[in-house]
């Protein structure tokens, strides 16, 4: 029975910080999806009505050059290097959604060997999990029409219904679609301009990653090779992945331990939801199911019980936190206001500098913001009180306002 003193994606991330500057987050988020990718749909949970997989929509988002790429293809390269065990199924972003459900329908021939009650059986039936591989978000949702429309229904769903052109109806079976993708905050407020990430729902079954700075400063990143610890680490990892592939399968359970934190956990994230911005109110709609998702994953990540304990819930709940404020940074320029991208682009300003003058805000942003835009955006967030005020000699300094006013 396997139980790692270290699980596979903390190896990954200890693996990868000697040799890269780009966010610890973006390593560990990719080394989930990679985890909830060999899982498939072989594992689950029976939660009430629904029965739910480990598959998850999760979007790297930062500003370019932070390393959103770099930690996504870095991460799925080890698992691409786990031939001649084909451990995923990938779908590229330059596709069509009709294409997509096309490659869906059609399956792929699992080839990793299995073990059942003792004796390796090779070959299994086809199956129709997949992990879409986007980089460039932007390509994959400006592919078709009804994008967005696909991927909310292949989020929840685990059979698909789909006209051909020259052959009716058909079906699939045992569908389940996961998604890594990466994109810059501009991209995610241009595409809810018309209302349909957050409206539709697909920003509600996404899990945004937001970071704005490299984790460390590494002028000469040397390579993998060179490192022997992290060679050996990289070597374990991949076999670790190939265990899950063979012998993780069925339904997971909770310990007592692990219901008493997510119960408390969802009362505390319930609780004034009717004050919440319409992004956040969406996004712990399904904050449930999310977390039981992430628990699998952590749990499967370090041991071969099917069990989730309070360890492994813990955690979760420290992810789901975190994305939270993820989600009500990478949304503050959404809404149907004229000033709610300007208004999101001053508060992302004093975020990262705490305190500025009206003139440090306009000389940032005048070429997004006139001077008469910015007074209207202070007096109206001050108004609301989203900004707060303090007097630095003669000159009003503003600042974001997260509790009480703090001091320059």
């Amino acid at each position: 029975m396997r139980q790692l003193k270290i699980s596979i994606s903390d190896a990954l991330l200890n693996c990868a910080k000697p040799h890269t500057e780009c966010p610890d987050r973006f390593i560990t988020w990719s080394a989930f999806s990679i985890i909830g990718a060999t899982l498939k749909n072989r594992v689950f949970i029976n939660d009430g009505l629904y029965t739910l997989y480990p598959n998850q929509y999760i979007v790297l988002v930062s500003p370019p050059g932070i390393g959103k790429g770099t930690a996504i293809n870095f991460a799925w390269n080890v698992i691409r290097d786990t031939a001649p065990n084909v451990l995923v199924n990938i779908i590229s972003d330059r596709v069509t959604a009709p294409r997509i459900i096309e490659r869906i329908a059609t399956g792929w021939n699992n080839s990793v060997p299995k073990i059942v009650n003792g004796q390796i059986i090779i070959g299994s039936p086809q199956e129709h999990t997949c992990t879409i591989f986007s980089t460039e978000l932007g390509v994959l949702v400006g592919a078709s029409e009804w994008m967005l429309d696909f991927l909310c229904e292949s989020w929840d769903r685990n059979k698909y219904d789909y006209d051909t052109k020259n052959k009716g109806t058909a079906n699939i079976a045992n569908m389940c679609t996961s998604l890594i993708g990466a994109t810059v905050p501009d991209y995610i407020q241009d595409m809810d301009k018309n209302g349909k990430s957050i409206k539709g729902g697909f920003s509600s079954r996404c899990l945004f990653i937001y970071e704005d700075a490299h984790s460390r400063y590494i002028p000469f990143p040397p390579p993998i090779s060179t490192n022997s610890q992290s060679v050996v680490m990289l070597a374990s990892i991949k076999n670790d992945l190939e265990h899950i592939a063979q012998n993780l399968a069925g339904e997971y359970t909770y310990n007592a331990e692990a219901k008493l934190r997510f119960e408390n956990f969802l009362k505390s994230v319930r609780a004034n939801v009717s004050a919440d911005p319409e992004s956040i109110a969406n996004f712990k709609s399904r904050i449930r199911a999310h977390t039981l998702k992430l628990a699998m994953i952590l749990s499967a990540a370090r041991k071969d019980s099917m069990v989730i304990d309070g360890f492994d819930m813990a955690n979760a709940i420290v992810h789901m936190t975190r994305i939270l404020e993820d989600v009500k940074r990478v949304f503050r320029g959404s809404g149907d206001s004229e000033l709610a991208l300007s208004c999101g682009r001053v508060e992302e300003y004093l975020d990262k500098v705490g305190v500025a003058s009206k003139k440090d805000i306009l000389c940032v942003l005048h070429r997004h913001i006139t001077q008469e835009t910015l007074e209207r955006i202070l007096h109206t967030m001050t108004y609301i009180g989203k900004i707060g005020s303090v007097t630095q000699g003669k000159t009003i300094m503003y600042q974001n306002v997260n509790g009480k006013i703090k001091n320059p």
